[in-house]
């Protein structure tokens, strides 16, 4: 009952799209989306959410293609969906309901193609891994994989006044992508991917090999405390400036919580190495709930 009044809002009444887009938000809300997903389908305007669903949707799937399974199936099914998405677009459907709703509303908001380029161009590089030498280069891979989801959210909300902002967007994409990186180091050291610079393991003295090994050394801290500074120093002064925009509110939203993960990397120690850092759900409604109350009937 609730998407189909996302739907009313968002003028969406072919039947088949409305399965699509609901086919979506399931996708995009459920246990695989994690947190983010559901916030996300909650904290935007009723008439984005339709939108959101469908390129938080496509954004799991391409990264479940690049990040799941054998390594070595990686390439190809990436390979393969991202064929099957250009198709989509060119054919402007599709008989999978979730191309089908992505490229409905990639030509319904006029977005720009290159965002789905810049995704995939990430996830590859995630599927052939490299060590990050720089923080430029991290920053750079930040944006690409961003590009289709977070990118394309506030599109939904925005449109083209988006690209007045665009440099601050880009700026909060990277740390918003930093505070993912280190809550995931953990998870994403079991994969064989180290997403710390290269050079800020040599300023602080921190061997690869002995993250690598999830070894806790006692330079390890400094360069965790740093890098989650970056996030904590930067991300509500970026916040504030996007206030004044039509995502104001979201970016608030989505700057607290980063804030709270950011704020749990250093707190968890040398654990960091073994779990993900995940802080309580209860903070992370404290956060949502206002503006989740702001959108309502929803």
């Amino acid at each position: 009952m609730l998407v189909r009044r996302w739907l009313d809002a968002a003028g969406i009444t072919d039947p088949v799209l409305r399965h699509c887009y609901m086919v979506c938000a399931r996708e995009a809300s459920g246990l695989d989306g994690g947190r983010a997903g559901w916030a996300a389908l909650r904290i935007t305007p009723a008439a984005a959410r339709p939108h959101v669903a469908a390129l938080t949707a496509h954004g799991y799937r391409a990264d479940a293609c690049a990040d799941t399974g054998p390594a070595e199936d990686r390439r190809r099914r990436l390979a393969e969906f991202t064929e099957a998405t250009w198709a989509a677009f060119g054919a402007e459907g599709s008989h999978d309901p979730v191309l089908h709703a992505t490229a409905h509303t990639y030509r319904t908001l006029g977005m720009p193609l290159s965002l789905i380029e810049d995704m995939f161009t990430g996830m590859r590089r995630d599927v052939d891994f490299r060590d990050f030498a720089t923080y430029a280069e991290l920053c750079r891979w930040s944006v690409q994989v961003g590009a289709g989801t977070f990118y394309g959210v506030m599109w939904a909300m925005a449109g083209t006044e988006l690209s007045e902002v665009r440099p601050l967007v880009r700026e909060f994409t990277e740390l918003c992508q930093l505070a993912d990186v280190l809550c995931d180091l953990s998870q994403d050291l079991d994969d064989g991917r180290l997403y710390l610079p290269l050079e800020d393991l040599d300023r602080f003295g921190v061997r690869p090999e002995d993250v690598k090994a999830k070894r806790w050394t006692p330079p390890m801290a400094d360069l965790v405390a740093f890098e989650a500074a970056r996030v904590t120093d930067r991300l509500p002064a970026l916040a504030a400036e996007l206030d004044r925009t039509p995502v104001g509110p979201f970016t608030r939203a989505v700057s607290k919580h980063f804030m709270l993960l950011a704020a749990g990397v250093p707190a968890a120690g040398q654990d960091v190495l073994h779990r993900p850092v995940q802080p309580p759900l209860g903070h992370f409604l404290d956060v949502w709930r206002p503006v989740m109350h702001a959108v309502i009937p929803c």
